[in-house]
């Protein structure tokens, strides 16, 4: 398995850079508190709409470290995404692609307990949009732009440790980083000039989540699984700095560039500021048959009405308490064939109903999703998984985000820290 090793080294080596480097997103629902959540699970949790209480004892799931409790191979895990956005109100629409790594991280069971760490792309922003105002006077016209990129990144350390035969529990600490830049213009009707203004938030801070596991074995091979996870309310760091200019709106350049005025936030109170990391509860439970099928159901709650980000003070956006749920499985159609490959391949499918938490000019934003999915085997205990969602976001009303990803996850095992009893 050292080649396994060596690949994979490799691997998080150029991740790493792709991860903290890129936006994924160009979504204009990416004003959603942190941005838009981009890291949702493994591509095999995903690919069955996002359903935690599922365990597998050779694949560890990010989401719920209790899971580490239950692996019996290092396992290491790699993913990314392919994702096209078609995005259209009344008057136009706009075609965006995005693609990255997703998550790598890495599982280690060890006697008494499992163990994993990662780096994940969090949340992203990346979008811009323009709105046109008419003023009583008929000959004034003002023009607004706001554009925003920029993302979080989380670095983790979990802990699954089993308690009794049928019970785990699991811990992880995360380690927040990233900035986002926003830049702002207003042009008035009429006037050649306007005022542009560019700021950023570096953020960083820890939260912290906790999830349990109940394996409740019936007969014939059936087990009842039930998940509860715990993400209590945490909060961001975010230094923030802002500087304001003029420029002509039909060519910036520096010549056309005003005078540069930086903003004293600090008197304002906003050079330091929080940024609210909202509750959030899972429920899970799910029926499985070993090495056949799987069905389950979740219910997620987030806190985040009280959401509120004081330095950006978006127009005509507010907050939400959000909730989703999600029904999905898997089935094998003969997992020990030896003489059909497409046998032992496990498909996953799955569909998740979200409200999200925000609401912009009073209307209040879902998102519905599709999934499908291959676990594919490959030398030994490993997997490669691929993934398809389909999905839509918001409505005809303001403005609809249709969009379809393609994904793709490596769940590579290797055994370490076992006594060899031959040479």
């Amino acid at each position: 398995m050292k080649g396994i090793k060596n690949y994979f080294l490799v691997i998080l080596i150029f991740s790493y850079f792709s991860v903290i480097s890129q936006t994924n997103t160009g979504s204009p629902y990416s004003l959603n508190e942190l941005g838009e959540i981009n890291f949702t699970g493994n591509v095999s949790y995903q690919s069955m709409g996002g359903i935690d209480s599922s365990i597998d004892s050779i694949e560890f799931n990010i989401n719920n470290p209790s899971s580490l409790a239950k692996i019996k191979t290092t396992n290491y895990l790699v993913g990314t995404f392919y994702k096209y956005s078609s995005i259209s109100n009344s008057s136009l629409k706009e075609n965006i692609k995005t693609s990255n790594i997703n998550y790598i991280a890495i599982g280690i069971p060890v006697k008494n307990f499992g163990f994993g760490f990662g780096v994940l792309p969090y949340s992203s922003v990346g979008f811009n949009l323009q709105t046109t105002q008419d003023y009583n006077d008929a000959n004034s016209v003002n023009t607004r732009l706001f554009g925003a990129d920029g993302n979080i990144n989380k670095a983790f350390l979990s802990v699954g440790i089993p308690f009794f035969k049928y019970f785990s529990l699991g811990a992880s600490a995360n380690y927040n980083f990233g900035k986002f830049n926003y830049e702002r213009f207003n042009l008035m009707d009429g006037i050649n000039y306007g005022v542009f203004s560019n700021s950023s938030s570096e953020i960083t801070g820890f939260t912290y989540n906790f999830s349990s596991n109940l394996l409740i074995p019936i007969k014939n091979d059936l087990t009842l699984s039930i998940l509860y996870s715990l993400h209590p309310e945490s909060e961001l760091d975010s230094f923030n700095i802002e500087s304001l200019y003029t420029s002509s709106a039909s060519s910036i350049t520096l010549e056309s560039l005003g005078d540069f005025v930086d903003i004293d936030l600090d008197s304002r109170g906003l050079e330091d500021t929080k940024l609210l990391v909202p509750k959030k509860s899972i429920y899970s439970i799910g029926l499985e048959k070993k090495n056949s099928w799987f069905f389950g159901v979740q219910y997620e709650n987030k806190l985040s009405s009280g959401f509120e980000n004081i330095f950006l003070n978006i127009r005509n956006v507010t907050y939400r308490d959000a909730n989703s749920i999600s029904f999905g499985g898997y089935f094998i159609p003969d997992s020990s064939s030896l003489v059909s490959y497409w046998k032992r391949i496990k498909y996953r499918f799955g569909i998740k109903n979200d409200k999200k938490s925000i609401i912009v000019n009073n209307l209040p934003i879902n998102q519905f999703s599709l999934n499908l999915g291959l676990g594919l085997p490959i030398a030994g205990l490993s997997k490669a998984n691929f993934g398809l969602e389909i999905g839509k976001i918001g409505d005809d009303d303001l403005i609809k985000e249709n969009y379809f990803s393609l994904k793709l996850g490596l769940s590579l095992n290797d055994v370490w820290f076992i006594k060899r009893r031959y040479n």
